[in-house]
Formats: C-alpha cells, sequence, structure tokens
C-alpha cells in the first residue's frame, strides 16, 4: 500500500531524529573509543585490499559489524528499539490490519498463527543443549531462558487489536516474548519497517551486541509481514507459514556458514536478485551497507532512474526485455520494490528449499502433490548457500529462454540478465555497486563475462561505454561539444547574425542537411527550396507571387555534405543574391546536427520585439527514421510546397499583444496536427519572437524531453496512463533527435494556424506543386483536419479509427496522446496549462474534466489517472 506523504514525512522526521544519540549512554561510547579508532584503522586496510581484488571477506565481515559502509561510525537512538537490547531473537513484524469485520477476523488469525510459530522457536532455542552427552536431568538444568523481542508497525486498522492484546497475547505464548508496538500508520508500505531494521541495525543497541566478543560479533535480525491479512487465501497462508518457519529456522538464525548474509526459503535471480516473499534474516553488518529504504525516498528514486534508464534504451534498441512480459512486478516497482531492497551486489545468500516456488508449493504440496506435513523437518529443507538452481531460477517464457541460450549477444544486452542488475547497483550505489572480481554473480548469468571485463576495466561507466561501443541510433541534435556555442552565446547580435539589411525583409532559419548515403538528394531540395525562397511570398488575393515584396533574409547551418555540397549553396545565394541575402551560421561534419539552427533562432529573438516575424524551414521532413525511405525525407516536390505555404502571405503573422484574445495566431504552417503529438507538417512554421521566447532553449528542452520520455515509459509500465491509440516509439517521445520536431508545439500557450485544405493529397502524392494548387489555400484557425497524419494509426480510415477510440470514456481519459500526456508534458516543460479559454478544452476528449482537475492541483490529476488503485496497491 502507498503511503500518505503525511505519514511519510512522520517517518522522515523520526528517522532524522533517531541520529541523535542518548547522553546516558556517552560514558560506553568514551570507553569504546580507541576501539572504534582501531577498529577504523583496520577497516580502511581491509578496503584498501579489497579494490586490489583481494578476498578480504572474513576480516572485512567483522569490522563493517562495527562501522558503516562509509566508514562514518553509525549512531541511531536506542529510545525506538529499547526492548531488542540484549533479546536472543529480535524480529521486526510488518503488520496489516483491514477496516472490514471478515478481515480483522482473518488478520488477528494471522497474527495469532504467525506468534505461535515465533514462540514455538523461542522454546526450541531454550530446549537446545550444548553438551549433547549430558544426562537428562542435568540436560533439564542446562536450560537457559531466551528473551525474543518483536517490534512491529501497524498498517490500516488501529482500534481491531490493540497494543494491550498484542502484548498479551505474545507473553501467553511464551513468557519472555516482548511485542512493542514502533508505530501506526494509517496507509504505509513495507517500507516503515524495513526503515526500522535499517535503523536499528545502525543503532548503538545493534553495535553494542556485536562488541561485547569477537567471536559472537554477527547480530542477525529477522523481517517478517502478515502476508494474507490482504488477501486471505490457502496459498497465501500456506506460503506466510513457510517463509515465517525457513527464516526462523536454526539453520537461518545461525547459518552453518557465516559467511551467509541473508537467509530465506528460497533465493532467486529470477528477475531480480531477491528472496520470493520477502522475508529473511540477516546480518546488521550487511543491513548497513543497503540504501535506507525511506530517508528522502532516495531508494526509489534511484531504482526508478535505473528503469527509466533501461526503458530509454530498449526503445532505442540498445537493450532489450524479452525473458518475459512486462509488469511491475517484474521490474520491482509499485510495492514490488521492497523484495529487492535487501539485495546488495556484496550478497552473500543462503537458502533452505531445495523446490521451486509452484502452485503446488504454495499449497503445502511436494513436487508429486504430496502434502508436506512437518515443513521444518522436511526432506525438502535442505540448507545452502545460494543461488542453486541456476537454471530454473532465471524462469522465464520458455521459448524465450531457449533463444538467448544460443545467442551470446542477446544474452549480452537482456535486462533480467547481468545488465538489468548492474543499472540498478550503479544507480543506487554508485562505486559500491561493482560486484566484487570473485562474486558469484559472474558465474550465475549468461553472458555476464562480457560484463565482467567491462566493468572491471570502466567501473560504473561500463554501461555507457557499451551504449557507445553499440553505435545507437539516439544522438543529440546539437554540437557534442557546446564550446562553440556557448561562446556565441556572449558575443552581441550583430556580431553573430550581421547588421540588419535596409528595406524590409523577412527572416527565415534554415536548417541544410545532406544524408550520407546520397548528398544529391539533399542537394534536390535545397535547389527547390531556393526556388519557392525566390519567387516570394504567395499571395492568395490576387493569386500570384509577389517579387516584389520583401527580400529574405537566410540564415543557414549546414549538416553533412561534402565541400561540393557547401559550394553549391554558395552558389545558389549567389545566383539569388538580388532576392536572398544569405549568411552561413556554422557547418557541421555531422549530419545529425540538426538543432544547431533553433538555437541561433532562440538567440536571434531575444532582443527582437515580441511581434517580429521569424520563420523556420528545413530540406529534410522529419518523421522518417530508416534510410529505406530516404526519398521520402528529401522529397523535394513536397518540402518545396511546404516551403511556398509558411512563407506565404497567409502565414505571414499579424500578431497582437493581447494574448488573451481567443483567435490570435502565433503559430502557422502548412498543416497542423495535434496528434500524436502537436506539430506541423515538415517541422516548418512562420511565428513571432514573442512566441519564440517563452520556449525552453532548445539544448535545454532535449534535455528536459529525454526525461520526459524516461519518465512517461515508466508511467506506462506502471498504468498510468494508456497508449492504446498508438504505440510509443522514439520519435513520439521526442527523445534525442527527435526533440527539435516537439519544440515549436510545446508550449501551453500555442495557438496554431494552418492554411492547406483538409484534402492535400496532390502534394502528398508527389506531383508538382503550382499555383493552381495553392489557391485552394485558406487561412484557419487550427486544428481542422483529421487529428494525426495519414498512415499514423497504420489504417486508411486514420480520421475514424480515432473517433471510435475518442468514444471509450474509460480508455481515452487516461490516454497519453490526449489531455493527460499533454498536461503531463506542460507541467514538466513549464509549470503551466492552458488558459480556460484555449482550444486545447474544447479539441481534446473530456476537455472540461481536465480543465477543472488542472485548476485544482495534483490530487484532483491523480484522480483522473486512476494512479491509486486499490488493486495495485493491494497486499
Amino acid at each position: 500500500m502507498g503511503g500518505s506523504p503525511e505519514s511519510r514525512k512522520l517517518l522522515q522526521s523520526h528517522t532524522l531524529s533517531n541520529f541523535t544519540t542518548i547522553s546516558h549512554h556517552q560514558h560506553q561510547k568514551d570507553k569504546r573509543r580507541p576501539w572504534r579508532i582501531l577498529a577504523f584503522a583496520f577497516f580502511f586496510v581491509a578496503t584498501t585490499i579489497r579494490r586490489l581484488h583481494i578476498n578480504t571477506s572474513s576480516y572485512e565481515t567483522y569490522f563493517t559489524s562495527l562501522l558503516d559502509v562509509s566508514g562514518n561510525q553509525s549512531s541511531i537512538s536506542n529510545t525506538r528499539y529499547v526492548s531488542a537490547r540484549d533479546a536472543d531473537l529480535i524480529i521486526f513484524y510488518n503488520l496489516y490490519i483491514p477496516q472490514d469485520e471478515e478481515g480483522i477476523v482473518n488478520a488477528i488469525n494471522v497474527i495469532k498463527d504467525q506468534i505461535g510459530q515465533i514462540a514455538k522457536v523461542l522454546k526450541r532455542m531454550e530446549n537446545e543443549v550444548t553438551h549433547s552427552s549430558l544426562s537428562k536431568k542435568k540436560q533439564q538444568s542446562n536450560k537457559k531462558e531466551k528473551r525474543g523481542a518483536l517490534l512491529y508497525n501497524l498498517i490500516g486498522n488501529e482500534n481491531a487489536f490493540s497494543t494491550d492484546q498484542m502484548s498479551t497475547l505474545c507473553h501467553t505464548l511464551h513468557p519472555r516474548l516482548d511485542c512493542n508496538l514502533l508505530q501506526y500508520h494509517d496507509e504505509a508500505s513495507e517500507a516503515v519497517t524495513l526503515q526500522d531494521v535499517h535503523d536499528f541495525c545502525h543503532s548503538d543497541i545493534a553495535h553494542e551486541a556485536e562488541q561485547q566478543t569477537y567471536n559472537n560479533s554477527t547480530l542477525r535480525v529477522v523481517y517478517l509481514h502478515s502476508k494474507g491479512s490482504y488477501h486471505s487465501q490457502d496459498t497465501n497462508h500456506i506460503w506466510r507459514r513457510q517463509m515465517t518457519d525457513a527464516s526462523l529456522h536454526p539453520d537461518c538464525l545461525s547459518p552453518p556458514n557465516n559467511d551467509c548474509d541473508v537467509c530465506s526459503a528460497q533465493f532467486y535471480i529470477k528477475y531480480a536478485i531477491m528472496f520470493p516473499g520477502n522475508m529473511w534474516t540477516a546480518k546488521c553488518s550487511y543491513i548497513r551497507r543497503l540504501i535506507s529504504p525511506l530517508t528522502n525516498g532516495e531508494y526509489t528514486k534511484r531504482k526508478e532512474a535505473s528503469i527509466k534508464q533501461f526503458l530509454l534504451l530498449r526503445l532505442w534498441g540498445v537493450l532489450h526485455a524479452t525473458l518475459d512480459t512486462d509488469n511491475v512486478e517484474h521490474y520491482g516497482l509499485d510495492r514490488y520494490q521492497w523484495e529487492h531492497w535487501i539485495t546488495h551486489p556484496s550478497i552473500q545468500p543462503c537458502e533452505l528449499h531445495t523446490t521451486n516456488v509452484t502452485p503446488l508449493i504454495l499449497l503445502g504440496k511436494d513436487p508429486k502433490g504430496r502434502t508436506i506435513s512437518d515443513t521444518t523437518n522436511s526432506k525438502y529443507y535442505d540448507w545452502g548457500m545460494a543461488p542453486r538452481r541456476i537454471s530454473a531460477n532465471l524462469g522465464g517464457l520458455r521459448n524465450a529462454r531457449i533463444r538467448l541460450e544460443n545467442n551470446p549477444d542477446a544474452q549480452f544486452t537482456e535486462y533480467y540478465y547481468m545488465v538489468g542488475n548492474l543499472l540498478k547497483w550503479f544507480a543506487l550505489y554508485e562505486g559500491d555497486g561493482i560486484p566484487h572480481i570473485d562474486s558469484w554473480i559472474w558465474n550465475s548469468f549468461l553472458g555476464a563475462d562480457r560484463w565482467k571485463t567491462l566493468v572491471m576495466k570502466h567501473g560504473t561507466k561500463a554501461i555507457d561505454v557499451m551504449v557507445e561501443e553499440s553505435k545507437p541510433r539516439f544522438h543529440s541534435a546539437f554540437e557534442l561539444n557546446h564550446t562553440k556555442t556557448m561562446n556565441t552565446r556572449a558575443v552581441s547580435s550583430v556580431q553573430m547574425f550581421g547588421e540588419s539589411p535596409t528595406g524590409a525583409v523577412t527572416v527565415v532559419f534554415y536548417q541544410i542537411s545532406f544524408p550520407p548515403v546520397s548528398n544529391l538528394i539533399g542537394l534536390r531540395a535545397v535547389q527547390a527550396q531556393f526556388y519557392a525562397l525566390y519567387m516570394g511570398e504567395y499571395d492568395n488575393v490576387t493569386n500570384m507571387y509577389d517579387t516584389k515584396s520583401s527580400r529574405i533574409l537566410l540564415y543557414y547551418t549546414i549538416s553533412g555534405g561534402s565541400k561540393h555540397e557547401v559550394d553549391s549553396v554558395s552558389k545558389l545565394c549567389k545566383e539569388k543574391s538580388d532576392r536572398i541575402i544569405c549568411r552561413q551560421l556554422g557547418k557541421y561534419d555531422n549530419e545529425s546536427t540538426t538543432g544547431e539552427i533553433l538555437h541561433h533562432m532562440y538567440t536571434f529573438c531575444n532582443d527582437k520585439p515580441s511581434t517580429f516575424n521569424v520563420i523556420h524551414i528545413t530540406n529534410r521532413i522529419p518523421g522518417h527514421i530508416s534510410y529505406k525511405v530516404i526519398e521520402k525525407s528529401y522529397d523535394a516536390s513536397r518540402i518545396q510546397a511546404i516551403t511556398t505555404a509558411v512563407i506565404s502571405k497567409l502565414c505571414h503573422l499579424q500578431p497582437t499583444t493581447n494574448d488573451e484574445k481567443e483567435d490570435t495566431c502565433n503559430v502557422c504552417g502548412q498543416e497542423f496536427y495535434p496528434l500524436p503529438f502537436l506539430h506541423f507538417t515538415g517541422n516548418m512554421y512562420s511565428t513571432t519572437c514573442g512566441y519564440i521566447n517563452k520556449l525552453l532553449p532548445p539544448t535545454s528542452f532535449e534535455e528536459q524531453m529525454n526525461e520526459i520520455a524516461q519518465d512517461a515509459l515508466l508511467a506506462q509500465l506502471e498504468e498510468v496512463y494508456t497508449t492504446k491509440l498508438i504505440r510509443f516509439n522514439e520519435r513520439i517521445l521526442g527523445s534525442y533527435q527527435h526533440a527539435t520536431e516537439h519544440w515549436i508545439g510545446s508550449h501551453p500557450d500555442l495557438k496554431p494556424c494552418d492554411i492547406a485544405p483538409l484534402n492535400t493529397n496532390i502534394i502528398e502524392n508527389g506531383k508538382q506543386f503550382d499555383v493552381n494548387s495553392m489557391s485552394r489555400y485558406s487561412l484557419g484557425q487550427a486544428p481542422r483536419r483529421s487529428s494525426a497524419p495519414l498512415g499514423t494509426f497504420n489504417s486508411e480510415g486514420d480520421a475514424e479509427a480515432e473517433l471510435k477510440f475518442r468514444l471509450k470514456r474509460d480508455v481515452a481519459l487516461r490516454e497519453y496522446y490526449y489531455l493527460a500526456g499533454n498536461l503531463f508534458r506542460w507541467y514538466r516543460l513549464y509549470d503551466t496549462v492552458p488558459s480556460d479559454n484555449s482550444w486545447v478544452w474544447k479539441h481534446f476528449p473530456d476537455g472540461q474534466l481536465w480543465l477543472a482537475a488542472s485548476r485544482s492541483g495534483d490530487d484532483a490529476i491523480n484522480h483522473l489517472l486512476n494512479h491509486a488503485s486499490s488493486e495495485r496497491e493491494a497486499w
């Protein structure tokens, strides 16, 4: 269950307060000071040796039990955990009790059952005799009383089972079992109790217990939760008993091999390195290596960051997750993240079960269907260091697993193998997230040997190196080295753009690109555009080009191409110099550097009046990623048509300073489409400096869009949004080089208009553009055509398909391509939303609902998104 903001703040406040030290223990600390200084020195030596890849685990086990892994002495207040002092069995218990009567009865039965198991273990510990040769009489006299401390957090119903009732139950079942409430939470997750485990292991009580003698320095704590108190099912109850039995088993409380850091019923490396069911016994010295579960929400943020990084790399085809289907459980999101918390790359795990978690074992039966009468004595319990059953542990879809077994490259990029774990560990623990050179981890995953080589050479940069070596399709639209760009920002506008020519001019910013496979088709598109620019503005009143209109001041950058193409552009400028004034702003060898012209336009508008008109054109139509369709990207006839449209008098904006005027157009293009994102055909448009100045700087915008793309992918995985209308791809999400196409339509104050008629097949079919076709154009407030360009829905009837989808309100309301996604981006980019009279509230489905929600804050928006559904948050 997700924690309320109030409870999380209270927990965070409490966690900080626990770092103060109670004064009556100061004398003991003073006595320990020389010992801690000596321990500190030995820890430094041990850590240094480890970094030289010499196995010092036996030394580190002892010294890290005295100190925090960061080398800082730990000091948590004893007050909260005082009942655990000198206890022989320390258990942290996460208890949930629902509100309904039937649920209360079930939860209380769960409590009695689990406390009974704990009491039974205490009695067993008392009956254990060190010297088995003693007579029965002496054995009886040799029994030692044992004390247990159960510290629990209560979540849900505060009144159904009081602290007095809990205490009475515990003392009734065993007189020396002390059960103490840590805190009550109306709503919370397992994290609140895991935080207490973390805090306790940093406390003075834990350190005192570890420092009593060298041989007894290993302090272990048990973590349990009331599985089955939310969903009362036979499988939940049986699985809870088995996990509780395992965690309290003698071989978990005191493993035969003390190297074991965490012990439980079963240890898995499927989907994540984890203990299914999340009940275990662990060393406090190991717990101190883990990141705090709740402090500042850092664990959740870092873990989500690792998943978002993967999702974006998968979007671009660098990494993959083929072993099984996507869901929050596999990635360890929401409540499932707490099953992943216990695993650090240094973990030395052990386990008791010899069978796998299957429907039969969850019903208390062996693999042949026979009932397991006594799980603790069953032949299916056999302690051992993990991982065992590696092949079964990997799980996943059978066909996918078979394909991976025969494909080393696929193993290398499979998220559920080595790279997914590295992503998580590097994000959570940075340098401490690198597994030891001799770790069992490197031998447990297919393809791990290649990762081991990279990690040992490059450390936490290994994944970045792998991505770079894979030659990914993504890249920045801007210079990789921004030194030149930064320097240009320091010079004056005159130095950068030159003196403005006398007379009226139309300012055009022109991005020229030459594809590496065929420079000729890129040059043809440039020639067609120069022809359109030279002809001047088309006037629909006279149905003629106005050759006496203002001259064109053309600022351009060239990406790619050889000296021949650069010289050809210069030659065109000279030939058309009576109408076109050319000024080159940059030449970039990389054909992918297509965003610098936007940076120049943005800089140009910084000191221009808000009503100043600027035009953006390019000789490449975006959206065609593969070079197999390169001709479509550089279709000279279509590019000429779009260029003619945006420089026509219809698109020459007559802006007003009254931004609230509903029919004011601040960006004009040939065609405007609101789906799959707000954009203009060909990414060519006419706009004003006033609107440009509202936008983020293009370089910052690209960075923000990369983050938004990652967040959108994560939200899709968590089912915050639906994406039923169109599948996500890199262009739709505007990541990396595709951000330039999203930039102009990104602001909530966008008031688009376009001029092409609804049927523009004459142009899209590649027919020669002429005056007769232009005469059919007329200015209109957009959007006024089908919601997306033809082919977006992989159907000829795009408009009809989208119209039918709009009627599915339960899905359309949360569709990312409608207002749910647009609002998400507007808030992230500009921290505001469109005005109440904006066209967006009328055009998109459920506009008035979203308008009301946007005015009421995050709670209303989250309610509409149904983010906190009870089923997803259920235990």
